[in-house]
């Protein structure tokens, strides 16, 4: 795991030590071949990378892209030796080296071949070439809330005391150490201050990935000061590929010093992987110079990849990371790229140079570009700042259902807590429906309408009401597991509830009751245990078909393989066929299928019972394998047609806004018509003039016609066109397609070979005109300088 988007490219080096990869992301990664670690990442081209290949003895790597280049790197350092441009200005869709590394020849997609003498490199130093190398170490500054982590961090940062309240969400900072760079690298350190209340933890699991180190902060005047250490040690155990580094941090030392013993200490030290513990306190600054030459000694940097990187593009970063300390947290992209135009004139860039840094940003964490309205989120933990006030409503809601009113949430008609940092009312409202698009992608929330255009989000993991029946139906299997349970059961529910034939009709405190496909019910209800430990039992009714039944024992015992970041155990309950006394012997069951033995012997009737039935030969034929993938299809792409939904209205807002007119959403969407547009007369009010919007995704509702080829648009409910007809205003038909960047690289491919004098053109059965050819010839001179 490691890139963001698809892999066209993969080789092994000559040595079998090395893995190396081009994506569709537009970079190149470099792997461990026996960890199947990250070693380094190539920035530098534009655009997706369609192939790589090595020199015979496998120093050189050569890598060929859409954005017309053949580039050449070290693989030693990482460093970009040389650019070969395609004189056609296609895309580089393939790239093959002579055995005696002198010659290559490549094939771009207007229809050329050419044939390249490859210039003798030699290695060089970032310092003398054109690229930077550079890496970074993420440090979580963990803990349970009032231990005193934010006063520690503002003190390693800013080496200053003040008087702070608790974290909202989380906070990132630039942490300075005083510590040389190896020549050429340049390291840098982020430390990510995660709040400690239980209402945020369901999503800062999703931000712990590539922690280095972890700083475990406890209050050492406490009875128990490491009884909250657990649940962070499962959340990073559980989020991070590689074990990170830790350190036991006791806080606020000043208070009065250590009530818990050094044996209690070295103890827990020893016990669970900690490198050492240091006492320290943020108000007098006591211990914090050595926590931080602590840290310095143990962030494992040759655990943490590399990126070699343009020093455009380096410098485009650091820009952005400027912007970040502003006052400026969600813009669009042009409006990015303008204000680095003003604060940074000295930096020249393009708009294709602009766009690959950030995607480049955004796949590592740093900045979030959202899905709509070609926003960028210069500061993407306020995501997690308002997700965690959402999840807190839930929590408490007054019946204990744990959810909260989507229209509530998307108004900000939310209880916010005193001192958060808030976003103006227009970033608000993006950030809050980005924010309930995450929810909905990452399976955390049921999005159920009550009554008509009122839409609860239900947040399973936080409903308190315990089931009123406490005895189960019929047990089949009971899976042990262990992790952030609150992650992995709200996922199981909600993604099991998008499955077609599937239910949630009933929930309650880590319980669900669901309807099947023949109408009957199943559930699962989950035990917890000390140290993120869980048992689930799956019931069902008597009359669930056999099949059915295990269709869902295996959809989610699938859930679990994937969720779950070690072994999940699986215990099958076994019943008598002639006296139906339940096998209690679990033991003695499990004994005997590892002696191959296929039967045991029921101690109540003395009747011999089948371990190996047809039940369980189906639970693990191939054919139950593929229904169950077949599933996670359904589930996946219900999931997607809900968030295009939550994106088309969002972009409505963005487009009507940038355009100075008026958007309003219409609770009831099943009516045909999403929301309105009312336009400003010449003064800026209102003018009751008027467009209505229906908002489709292209994904779900087009298809191509096979006599003709003609796209075709699906009324999928006919009482919409009826509904249309009669409205006053006019109603516009919206639909967003979500291939429109291939569509502009076909054209623009077209418009790369065609030529320059022409008026009119036709691509694709399609005509464009002199005004539209002139506009995309502008887009394409921006992207690509002719």
């Amino acid at each position: 795991d490691g890139h963001t988007d698809t892999i066209n490219s993969v080789l092994l080096t000559p040595d079998e030590k090395k893995i190396i990869s081009a994506s569709s992301d537009s970079t190149i990664k470099v792997w461990d071949a026996d960890s199947g670690k990250c070693i380094g990442t190539l920035e530098g081209h534009l655009a997706p990378v369609n192939h790589i290949c090595l020199s015979k003895d496998g120093a050189s790597l050569f890598s060929n892209s859409d954005d017309s280049s053949i580039k050449i790197w070290d693989v030693k350092s990482g460093s970009c030796l040389a650019t070969l441009l395609d004189p056609s200005r296609g895309s580089v869709i393939d790239f093959s080296l002579s055995a005696n590394g002198q010659r290559g020849v490549s094939v771009s997609s207007v229809g050329r071949m050419n044939i390249w003498d490859i210039p003798k490199l030699k290695s060089q130093t970032t310092s003398e070439s054109n690229e930077t190398l550079y890496t970074n170490a993420k440090i979580a500054l963990v803990g349970e809330s009032g231990a005193g982590k934010t006063g520690l961090a503002l003190r390693l940062g800013e080496d200053r005391w003040e008087e702070t309240g608790s974290t909202h969400g989380m906070t990132i900072r630039n942490l300075p150490l005083h510590e040389k760079s190896p020549e050429g690298m340049k390291r840098e350190v982020l430390l990510w201050d995660f709040a400690g209340q239980p209402d945020y933890r369901l999503v800062h699991q999703l931000y712990m990935d590539e922690t280095a180190l972890a700083l475990m902060v406890f209050d050492p005047q406490k009875d128990d000061p490491f009884v909250h250490l657990g649940h962070w040690e499962k959340a990073l155990h559980s989020a991070v590929k590689i074990n990170p580094e830790k350190l036991l941090v006791a806080a606020r030392v000043d208070m009065g010093g250590l009530t818990i013993s050094n044996k209690k200490i070295s103890e827990y030290q020893m016990e669970r992987g900690y490198a050492d513990c240091l006492p320290t306190s943020a108000k007098t600054g006591e211990g914090c110079r050595e926590l931080k030459q602590k840290i310095c000694e143990i962030i494992p940097w040759d655990r943490i990849p590399f990126t070699s990187t343009t020093r455009l593009f380096k410098a485009l970063k650091e820009a952005i990371i400027d912007l970040q300390q502003g006052n400026v947290h969600l813009l669009t992209f042009a409006e990015l790229r303008q204000q680095l135009q003003v604060d940074h004139a000295k930096v020249p860039f393009n708009n294709a140079e602009l766009r690959t840094v950030v995607g480049l940003m955004a796949g590592q964490g740093v900045i979030r570009t959202l899905d709509f309205g070609d926003l960028v989120l210069l500061r993407p933990e306020l995501i997690n700042t308002y997700a965690s006030v959402v999840i807190k409503c839930a929590r408490e809601h007054a019946e204990e259902i744990g959810s909260v009113r989507e229209e509530a949430v998307l108004k900000a008609k939310i209880p916010f807590p005193q001192g958060m940092e808030r976003l103006p009312h227009n970033e608000e409202h993006n950030l809050l429906r980005a924010m309930l698009d995450m929810f909905v992608n990452r399976s955390l929330c049921l999005r159920e309408e009550i009554s008509p255009g009122n839409v609860n989000l239900i947040f399973p993991s936080h409903f308190k009401r315990d089931r009123e029946l406490p005895e189960l139906p019929k047990i089949i299997f009971t899976y042990g597991f262990n992790g952030i349970l609150d992650e992995i059961y709200a996922s199981l529910v909600v993604r099991l509830h998008h499955v077609d034939g599937y239910s949630a009709v009933e929930l309650w405190k880590d319980a669900a009751d669901f309807t099947t496909p023949s109408g009957n019910r199943a559930g699962l209800a989950m035990t917890r245990y000390k140290k993120e430990q869980a048992e689930l039992k799956i019931y069902f009714e008597e009359s669930v078909p056999e099949d059915e039944q295990i269709t869902f024992l295996k959809y989610i015992h699938e859930h679990l393989n994937r969720r779950v970041k070690g072994e999940v155990s699986r215990v099958r309950e076994y019943s008598c066929n002639h006296c139906h006394e339940p096998l209690e012997n679990r033991k003695a069951i499990r004994r005997r299928l590892e002696m191959g033995k296929k039967d045991i012997l029921c101690s109540l009737c003395e009747e011999r019972v089948d371990l190996i039935d047809v039940l369980e030969m189906k639970y693990n034929s191939d054919k139950f394998a593929q229904i169950v993938r077949k599933m996670e299809e359904q589930s996946q792409v219900n999931i997607d047609n809900e968030s295009r939904e939550l994106i088309l209205v969002g972009q409505a807002f963005v487009v009507a806004g940038e355009a100075g007119q008026i958007f309003r959403p219409i609770a009831n969407s099943d009516w045909g018509i999403d929301g309105e547009i009312e336009f400003k007369d010449d003064s800026g009010n209102a003018s009751g003039e008027r467009v209505y919007l229906q908002l489709k995704s292209g994904d779900s509702y087009l298809y191509d016609r096979k006599r003709d080829a003609k796209e075709i648009f699906t009324i999928k409910n006919s009482r919409h066109a009826d509904y249309w007809k009669k409205q006053k205003y006019p109603v516009m038909l919206v639909i967003r397609q979500s291939d429109g960047l291939i569509r502009w690289m076909d054209v623009k491919k077209y418009l790369l070979n065609s030529p320059l004098n022409t008026n009119k053109i036709e691509f694709e059965g399609e005509s464009f005109d002199a005004s539209t050819l002139y506009s995309y010839r502008n887009r394409l001179n921006e992207e690509m300088p002719l």
